[in-house]
């Protein structure tokens, strides 16, 4: 899935604070860890990410009143003139325009399930389109296995054994992942692309 730098530095640093961390593009394979503390899933960062920003959407009512709000040397004019009650009344005129809000807690687990739903799907589509290409096979361009040849530094002798052609093994590997992401697919997330 792919992230907005800012938003995966929120979630990371909200999810584990002291985690040091470098990203080279835009997506969770990117991501270099370099110490102990808890490493986030993919999973929690989406989750986190959709936390995050629903609460940005719900504090908009703070960023509403302070545009609002009159300047300290208006405040404290207002009061000395005409006295705090004067000064109350027109604070709270801002406050009931824009009340307080909160996260709802049913809306808050409708945004994480679909932030999972949207990352397993994002997830089932590449894993079946790298299913789709051929399979690396042996051929007469692609032979089955391969000789590798290691030296030995100390007694310069040289040894050669033969093994599977890491082409091959790599791309066996890579539809393996492919595949266990589609067997892991929730049946839900694979009826909505039909």
């Amino acid at each position: 899935m792919k992230f907005n730098p800012i938003k995966l530095y929120s979630a990371i640093k909200s999810i584990s604070p002291n985690l040091q961390y470098s990203c080279v593009g835009d997506c969770y394979e990117g991501l270099t860890w370099y110490n102990d503390e808890y490493k986030p899933t993919e999973e929690e960062i989406v989750i986190k990410i959709a936390e995050l920003e629903y609460q940005e959407e719900v504090n908009e009512y703070q960023r509403q009143r302070a545009a609002e709000y009159p300047s300290y040397d208006t405040q404290f004019d207002k009061i000395f003139h005409e006295g705090v009650d004067a000064w109350k009344t027109d604070i709270q005129a801002i406050k009931d325009k824009y009340p307080k809000a909160t996260m709802d807690a049913t809306e808050l687990q409708t945004r994480k399930d679909k932030a999972i739903f949207d990352l397993q799907t994002e997830r089932y589509v590449a894993a079946t389109k790298r299913l789709e290409l051929d399979a690396v096979v042996a051929s007469d361009d692609i032979p089955a296995t391969v000789e590798v040849s290691t030296t030995n530094p100390e007694t310069m002798e040289v040894t050669t054994e033969t093994v599977a052609n890491p082409v091959i093994v790599k791309d066996e590997q890579e539809r393996a992942s492919a595949q266990a992401v589609v067997d892991a697919t929730p049946q839900p997330v694979i009826d909505s692309l039909g």
